[in-house]
């Protein structure tokens, strides 16, 4: 595993894209009208630029797989971020939908530790022929958060992909189901052996 440059942000862009085209967790966000990977791709664009910026991109050694993942509290303001996720929220969320998304995001937000001091596993995209390389991936951020002695917090939309993080350590600390919108959200976390539990 490598950390990823700034010239690596069309691979991590396209293997996001890729990965996630069929994620009912980022297709919610995305306006039904239009060609959606060029949506979801400019969510990956921003999801890539504020995970760089955070000195949060990882990419196997195998070039197939990609993890973003940083510390939540490493805040730097940004114009080239926020200009991403303007250009984002703008132009592929219907502006209806903009209130929902928000309020979404905040009650994720909201179900995370208030102190803000953990690792946030945002994405987590592998082809098909990258064998080995999530495992990988992950391996590293455990390693990484053990050695920072922070856990790490994540959610799925993908009950297969629960199973798997729960397989590795992973552990569900809450559940939400919206009925309404018909998404349900598993949140996971992973404590280091040497840390306190949160």
């Amino acid at each position: 595993m490598r950390k990823a440059a700034k010239s690596d942000m069309n691979l991590v862009v396209n293997i996001i894209t890729e990965t996630f085209y069929k994620n009912p967790g980022v297709n919610w966000l995305i306006k039904k009208r239009g060609t959606r990977k060029k949506k979801i791709r400019k969510l990956a664009q921003y999801a890539y630029i504020k995970s760089y910026m955070r000195d949060g991109v990882y990419i196997s050694s195998n070039g197939k797989g990609v993890a973003l993942c940083y510390k939540f509290n490493s805040y730097k303001f940004s114009f080239t971020e926020l200009w991403y996720e303007l250009r984002f929220a703008l132009t592929a969320i219907k502006i209806s939908r903009l209130i929902k998304v928000l309020k979404r995001e905040a009650r994720r937000c909201s179900i995370r530790p208030k102190s803000g001091e953990y690792y946030y596993f945002w994405f987590l995209g592998v082809l098909p022929e990258g064998k080995g390389a999530g495992f990988e991936l992950n391996n590293a951020i455990f390693e990484k958060a053990s050695k920072d002695n922070l856990p790490i917090y994540l959610e799925t939309t993908i009950e297969r992909n629960k199973k798997i993080y729960e397989r590795i350590g992973y552990k569900e600390y809450h559940y939400w189901e919206d009925k309404k919108e018909d998404i349900t959200f598993w949140f996971l976390k992973w404590i280091p052996s040497t840390a306190k539990t949160i």
